[in-house]
């Protein structure tokens, strides 16, 4: 998760305020420096002002999502029309760094806002979709969990490649797991078996369909 989060960094968009944008991507770098480092409160005390500064910036502008990714900031009409902001990515970034350096810090409560307001500003990003699943998976809030898991697999189809795979891939997982916990074997396993399309020696994946017919063996012989 951590590569992710410098690889995220890596590709956010420069927009048109150079100097101003060179001077956030360092404060972001720096950022993430910390939190690689296992500096989390420092960071999340390095993001305050920083995200304070986005919203003094968007204050008062039409609806801002965040200029991420092409396919994504071309989705943005379909669902806006006219009426956005073309906002910088590294504000989603940030948001989302934030929410990371919490749950490393233990305070899922507090990140799970972050998260929400990442994805509100970028509704079609994969990962930030598929981070929020996590949060809530981990308040064991397993239908909204699937709920945003599933959205990062529709969002998931606009990526290429591997990039798309990996997505993908969390996503279904992610929904298994949640189908797991809500009793709902097969669904599970037949989201599992997906995952070994995109995935196929995934090894993870396999054990948990392992688990699934362990699971319904003992329901048949209890």
């Amino acid at each position: 998760m951590k590569l992710v989060l410098a690889l995220l960094l890596a590709s956010a968009p420069l927009g048109t305020a150079v100097a101003q944008e060179a001077t956030t991507d360092a404060r972001l770098g720096e950022i993430v420096q910390l939190i690689q480092g296992g500096q989390p409160q420092l960071a999340v005390d390095k993001l305050n002002p920083l995200l304070a500064d986005y919203e003094r910036r968007y204050a008062g502008k039409p609806k801002p999502l965040c200029d991420v990714e092409p396919a994504e900031t071309k989705a943005y009409a379909g669902v806006a029309g006219k009426d956005y902001t073309l906002a910088e990515g590294g504000w989603c970034i940030a948001l989302w760094a934030k929410g990371f350096a919490l749950i490393d810090l233990k305070q899922l409560d507090a990140a799970v806002p972050f998260l929400e307001r990442s994805v509100a500003l970028a509704p079609f990003h994969p990962h930030y979709l598929s981070e929020l699943g996590y949060a809530y998976q981990a308040q064991r809030n397993w239908q909204r969990s699937y709920d945003f898991y599933a959205r990062a697999a529709d969002s998931a189809l606009r990526q290429e490649g591997d990039r798309r795979n990996k997505s993908l891939r969390r996503a279904w997982f992610g929904m298994a797991y949640d189908m797991i916990e809500m009793g709902r074997l097969d669904e599970a396993a037949a989201l599992f078996r997906k995952c070994l399309e995109v995935s196929p020696n995934d090894q993870k994946v396999k054990d948990e369909l392992q688990y699934i017919e362990e699971q319904k063996a003992k329901k048949k012989t209890g």
